[in-house]
């Protein structure tokens, strides 16, 4: 199941396994998280404005990381999609979590996830309808699908702490670098959410488990890599993409984290909705095998 790539982001935020027991005993609230999206030619506007230049312009990451975000986000909604800026909130509590914002265009609402009963439902208040997805589905999805080799991959992914610290909304963070094939990523980790890492752990090991996104993507791996170290509150990547050339500058943040109790109605499609499977759109789409 592919939705919009901002969707896919927010939710590769997060990394791998650990017992699912984990998740119950951790975070209950909601964590609102901001993407911020700058093309190439975006960050040309930002690095060099209006300035003549001889020479082709370059894009160092030194000088991209040293952006003030309040500068990108006085050009958000001037430069159409070259810069675009998205927010997601959480709500967690127990096995469950709820994920409301841009979810794409494509599937307007909200989404449901319960990782004790192994569901995944998109919600649509405007069309009082949710579409539900099992690992029953999944599984029948598979066996629908042509089967493909996997290709052997590895990881030359060098960290290293930057010795820098600063205050990143109320949290104290610290920097750590990671170079991973064309991205190139600075990580702001902080110790006060380690509860959050054993979250968001579990949170990538069910979807990975139902299929809903690529288990190498970079922004899966980087935080694989930097959450021994804490949680990130802030990831800023730039990727240059050699093969092709061009570049992509990313900022992920966490911008408020509020720890309540939350009702179980947050999590509960309501009443009166009506319900359509996943596996029966699909197969709209797709000849029976």
């Amino acid at each position: 199941m592919r939705l919009s790539r901002k969707y896919l982001l927010a939710t590769l935020f997060i990394a791998l396994a650990l017992p699912s027991s984990s998740w119950a005993q951790g975070f209950e609230g909601t964590i609102t998280t901001r993407q911020i999206t700058v093309s190439e030619a975006a960050l040309f506007e930002l690095l060099y404005g209006e300035e003549e230049m001889d020479e082709e312009p370059s894009i160092d990451p030194d000088k991209v990381f040293a952006i003030p975000l309040e500068r990108i986000l006085s050009l958000a909604g001037s430069m159409g999609d070259e810069l675009e800026v998205d927010q997601l909130t959480f709500s967690i509590k127990g096995t469950r979590m709820r994920m409301d914002g841009d979810i794409g265009e494509e599937m307007p609402g909200y989404a449901l996830l319960d990782f004790g009963a192994g569901s995944f439902q998109l919600v649509q208040p405007s069309e009082k309808i949710y579409i539900e997805w099992t690992n029953e589905d999944f599984e029948e999805l598979q066996a629908m699908m042509p089967e493909m080799e996997e290709e052997e991959t590895g990881s030359d992914a060098h960290v290293r702490a930057l010795g820098q610290t600063k205050e990143i909304n109320g949290m104290r963070c610290s920097a750590y670098e990671i170079k991973l094939e064309d991205a190139t990523t600075v990580a702001w980790v902080t110790e006060e959410l380690k509860d959050l890492v054993a979250a968001f752990r579990e949170f990538e090991t069910r979807m990975k488990g139902m299929g809903m996104f690529d288990e190498e993507d970079e922004g899966s791996q980087t935080f694989f890599l930097v959450a021994e170290h804490g949680f990130p509150v802030m990831e800023q990547t730039l990727t240059t993409y050699s093969m092709f050339g061009g570049a992509l500058y990313d900022v992920q943040e966490v911008v408020a984290v509020e720890r309540k109790s939350l009702s179980a109605n947050v999590f509960t499609v309501p009443s009166g909705y009506e319900r359509k499977s996943f596996m029966d759109m699909m197969r709209t789409f797709m000849p029976e095998r």
